[in-house]
């Protein structure tokens, strides 16, 4: 064939043909993805940020990090095409990780926004509310989008203790709960801590709970249980970890964010100083996840296994 004789054209034709099955291909792709819940904890340079994708495709950014990083991590595992989140949560007020849901809000549509009932500044703790979170505050006003508040009891019309991500996946909220249940400092201040369910799995985020507040979801919380996957946004040092929690968790996998130091129980005869026991021993090194070291961790949950890699 004497490709100079073919018409501009018809040349035209053919490549928009090819663009738009590779494009129809490409789409029927994503719309037709298997009922799973998928859960990426993202790995940023500062602050923290978890998505989360249900089987009915019900979307969930939980925390933003401290800037637009967030949107790279995002528009990688969503289509190209979308700017659909139905959901984001902001677990506590700090600015590093809330600034980057300000600029989700600017960039997707979003339908709905839940935020701690409790936190440091309505306590009294903090003599003033963070700027970002103010900012924050501000845009869900601007945009108009429907805002609720969480906490684990002592509800009000504004308030709920658990999320229905979708008509198979639930979010119960362990923390924060009522002040006069819970003496917070600063030190073990107020943070939205969640358990979510799908079929037989499970799993649970601590954030930056203090052994103190950890201690206090394992005696009070009646959500605790065996759970496969337990993310931590500290370290899983055993001083940091409660080993009364870490009992009725049992979890399989462990997610946290800086170096793990493993320590049996025993004493040393020299100082005869009892050196702490790490209650997360038991978890094999291939199934503990080092934000530090690796890139984002995807969690698959199909309500009968879980798959989680990086």
């Amino acid at each position: 064939m004497n490709l100079s004789k073919i018409s501009k054209p018809l040349i035209v034709v053919v490549a928009t043909t090819a663009v738009a099955s590779s494009l129809g291909a490409y789409v029927w792709k994503v719309e037709s993805r298997p009922p799973i819940l998928e859960v990426y904890i993202f790995a940023l340079s500062s602050g923290r940020s978890m998505f989360i994708r249900t089987p009915e495709d019900k979307r969930i950014l939980i925390d933003g990090g401290s800037n637009s990083e967030v949107i790279r991590e995002i528009t990688s595992v969503l289509p190209f095409y979308s700017r659909r989140i139905d959901t984001i949560v902001a677990t506590n007020t700090l600015g590093k990780n809330i600034s980057g849901l300000i600029d989700v809000i600017e960039r997707y549509d979003i339908k709905e926004a839940y935020i701690p009932a409790i936190t440091l500044e309505n306590l009294g703790i903090a003599s003033s509310t963070d700027q970002i979170y103010s900012t924050f505050i501000d845009t869900l006003q601007r945009e108009n989008i429907r805002t609720y508040k969480l906490q684990a009891d002592e509800l009000s019309i504004d308030q709920l203790n658990a999320i229905n991500l979708d008509n198979k996946v639930k979010m119960d909220i362990l923390f924060p709960v009522n002040r006069k249940d819970f003496m917070y400092s600063k030190a073990s201040a107020p943070e939205i801590l969640f358990k979510i369910s799908f079929g037989g799995n499970s799993l649970v985020f601590l954030g930056n709970a203090s052994n103190k507040i950890q201690k206090f979801i394992a005696s009070t919380s009646t959500m605790i249980g065996k759970t496969n996957i337990l993310i931590v946004s500290h370290s899983a040092l055993p001083s940091n970890i409660s080993t009364l929690l870490i009992d009725k968790l049992k979890p399989d996998y462990l997610v946290y964010s800086k170096l793990l130091k493993n320590n049996s129980a025993q004493l040393d005869s020299s100082t005869k100083k009892k050196v702490i026991v790490d209650p997360l021993a038991y978890i094999t090194d291939d199934k503990k996840f080092n934000l530090k070291e690796l890139s984002s961790v995807k969690i698959t949950f199909d309500g009968i296994q879980v798959i989680i890699n990086n």
